[in-house]
Order: structure tokens, then C-alpha cells, then sequence
């Protein structure tokens, strides 16, 4: 399989770069993805050859991906690669310990993704981190109800209390963790309709149902991963284009901006 995958130079695949938020820098590629949980290889966030072939030797492994992310198997943990090497490399899942992800079955069959939506509350002039607005994601189910889809978020954790010419150059220079989230779209609504009195924008993403999948899929892979979040690049509508991208590699979207990002950006 390794093997298999050299010849088909699959490291150099878009779609796998796009799942390891892998970029070309000054001193070559690196991933934007700051955990070291979220590569199974020592070199993973600057070698894309060898994080997939350690991510390939853990499928037939029968230990858990990390510790840390509790004991789910290195499928379970990494279902979005898992899924596309499958596919790729032609697996055999009889050779497998485990040929699938129950939990994350389970999840889809709960929640039935059948599309998604860009979303942006303008600015609010309270909060100089909201100066320019944000955007999130919502991920719409079979119920057809708007309120009780998901909302994904990604955002900066910035707790405890900080001196203000700090929290500025920390929020710059990626001086905090950011996370994905996913919490109900309408408790979104209420903090910042009802809360912050801001507008809300929705923009319908003309992403098929399997695109849909692999964007929770990412999501999903995503969880508990941290990124050093920055104010002006790899912020809250930067880094969730990585999730559109991973639903449709062809659109490239992180390729279009440079040391500078803001919602209104995305939305063009």
C-alpha cells in the first residue's frame, strides 16, 4: 500500500494537503495546524510523504491514534483520510482490526447532513474582535428546520483575563489556541441577535449531499485540534475554508489571500 500510494504520489494529492492544512512557506511545506496530536508521524507538519505513510500503518493498527484523544482507533480519529486513502489505495478492510467508525456512523444517522450555509454577523462595535464581523458554517439536517441545525465556529481561546496592549499582540501574533466548535445554530442566534443586537447574513453553499459528508468528516477529524489563531491570517473565516475545501478540493480557496483575511474577503 505504501508503496502503492509513492507511485500515485498521493502526498502531492490536493486533497491530502487540504486535509493536513499543509502550505508552501519560505522554507517549504508546513501545515498550519499547530497540535502535535493531530499528526500520527514526528515529521507530519512539514513531510506530507511521511505522515501518510504512518497514517497508513495505523489502520492496521489496534491501539488508540493518541492518549490524549481517548480510545478511538486511528479510523475513528482520522475518518476523513481514512475514507479517502480507502478509496485511493483500494484497502482491503478484511485486513483491518476495525473496517469503520461506529460512533461517527452513528453521528450522521442522528444528524443527516444534507447541506450547508455561510454565515456572517456583521460587526460589533463593542467587542474590538468582532470589528470586522466573523463567519461560521451551518451545517443543515433532514429535520429542514434552520434552528436546530449545527453551527461549526472556529474561534480563539483566550481565557483568563490579560492586559489590553498584551491580549492585541498575543491575538496577532497567535498567542492563542484556536478550536473548532460545534454547538446548536440557534443558541448562535441568540448570542448574537439577541445578545449583541447584530445582523445576520446567510449564504447557501451549493454543496451536494457526499460534499456535505466530507465536510463533517473533517469537521469531525478536527475535533479538539488546536491552531495558533491569528487576528489577521489563520483566523475565525480563514481557517473555515479549509472545511469547504475538504468537501470540494477544486475550489482552492485558501490559495487567494496572503498575510491578510477578513470575513468580508471570504463572502467575495
Amino acid at each position: 500500500l505504501l508503496a502503492r500510494a509513492d507511485r500515485l504520489g498521493l502526498h502531492h494529492d490536493r486533497y491530502w494537503q487540504t486535509l493536513l492544512h499543509y502550505k508552501q512557506g519560505f522554507t517549504g511545506t508546513h501545515s498550519l495546524v499547530d497540535d502535535p496530536k493531530f499528526f500520527l508521524d514526528p515529521r507530519g507538519s512539514h513531510d506530507p510523504r511521511a505522515e501518510l505513510h504512518a497514517t497508513v500503518r495505523s489502520f492496521f493498527s489496534t491501539a488508540p491514534a493518541d492518549t490524549s484523544a481517548g480510545t478511538k482507533s486511528p479510523i475513528c480519529r482520522f475518518i476523513a483520510r481514512y475514507t479517502w486513502l480507502k478509496d485511493r489505495l483500494s484497502i482491503d478492510e478484511a485486513k483491518l482490526p476495525t473496517s469503520g467508525c461506529e460512533e461517527f456512523e452513528d453521528l450522521i444517522e442522528q444528524i443527516k447532513p444534507e447541506s450547508a450555509t455561510l454565515i456572517f454577523p456583521t460587526s460589533f462595535v463593542n467587542s474590538p474582535a468582532s470589528m470586522y464581523g466573523l463567519t461560521l458554517l451551518t451545517i443543515e439536517t433532514a429535520t429542514k428546520s434552520k434552528l436546530l441545525s449545527y453551527a461549526i465556529n472556529y474561534s480563539a481561546l483566550t481565557s483568563g483575563a490579560a492586559f489590553a496592549p498584551f491580549y492585541i499582540a498575543k491575538g496577532l501574533l497567535g498567542g492563542y489556541p484556536g478550536y473548532f466548535s460545534i454547538l446548536p445554530y440557534y443558541a448562535k442566534l441568540q448570542e448574537y441577535s439577541d445578545v449583541n443586537d447584530r445582523d445576520i447574513w446567510e449564504y447557501p453553499l451549493t454543496l451536494d449531499r457526499q460534499e456535505v459528508l466530507r465536510l463533517v468528516m473533517h469537521t469531525y477529524e478536527m475535533e479538539s485540534i488546536y491552531s495558533d489563531y491569528k487576528f489577521f491570517s489563520e483566523n475565525c473565516s480563514y481557517d473555515l475554508l479549509f472545511l469547504i475545501e475538504a468537501a470540494r478540493p477544486s475550489a482552492q480557496l485558501t490559495n487567494r489571500f496572503g498575510s491578510w483575511v477578513i470575513p468580508l474577503d471570504t463572502i467575495r
